[in-house]
């Protein structure tokens, strides 16, 4: 069952970004934000899912060719997802074959669940990073961890459970941590013969809900060649 909310329902489509810069601002705290904060200290520990309900893929296999021929290829991700409290999180990846232009990949019904969380504290931050390989499945693990390595984004995600809940600036750091591996982990590919296709990156505040709902609310949301939709669900623990 959802979480029902007043005030943070209304901030939960608004960009966090813009958000976030609002609240590091002076005065940021305006009564909206502050009521947000107030209505989900309110409801107490949650937990939270993040499942894709659709991905729709805008390119084809082998380029102008690919296109004009209707050529399929096979499409895997890379996904995630992070939160405030700091606790360890692991890569979920999935494989789908004979994918055209247009097509959305094969979800079923329930879709794609990324990640279950509990008490998320202050934030979450959702990736996923979609590649295109002519050469059908992989193994990914080494290629992931070689990327978390380089990027040290355990260490940057880990330190956030020691930082006190409304110190945002640790937020802008894993958001930057995830954008680097993320571009990492797609250049490691890429060296393997795969093409990179998407990158998938948002993040919500404690006062948005932590993003509770649709998004977008209606239709799908374009990132390079795919475009989305996901479902952030909350429950009172």
């Amino acid at each position: 069952m959802a979480i029902a909310t007043k005030y943070a329902a209304t901030l939960a489509q608004e960009d966090p970004a813009v958000l976030l810069r609002a609240i590091q601002s002076q005065g940021g705290l305006d009564k909206v934000i502050t009521a947000a904060n107030a209505e989900m200290d309110e409801a107490g520990p949650v937990g939270l899912t993040v499942t894709f309900k659709q991905i729709k893929v805008n390119t084809s296999s082998e380029g102008l060719f690919g296109k004009l021929f209707g050529k399929r290829g096979s499409i895997y991700v890379v996904t995630t997802a992070l939160d405030g409290s700091g606790k360890p999180f692991e890569y979920k990846t999935q494989f789908f074959e004979g994918i055209a232009r247009g097509d959305r990949l094969p979800l079923g019904d329930g879709g794609l669940l990324v990640s279950s969380r509990t008490d998320p504290r202050w934030f979450i931050d959702l990736h996923m990073v979609v590649m295109e390989s002519d050469s059908g499945q992989r193994e990914l693990g080494a290629a992931i961890d070689e990327a978390r390595r380089q990027i040290k984004l355990d260490d940057v995600v880990a330190r956030v459970s020691a930082v006190v809940p409304g110190d945002l600036s640790v937020v802008s750091d894993v958001v930057t941590a995830v954008d680097a591996f993320a571009a990492t982990l797609a250049l490691l590919l890429k060296q393997n013969g795969d093409d990179h296709v998407a990158t998938v990156h948002d993040f919500y505040l404690k006062p948005q809900a932590f993003g509770q709902g649709r998004h977008p609310a209606r239709g799908l949301k374009t990132f390079q060649k795919v475009a989305v939709a996901y479902q952030i669900d909350l429950t009172q623990l």
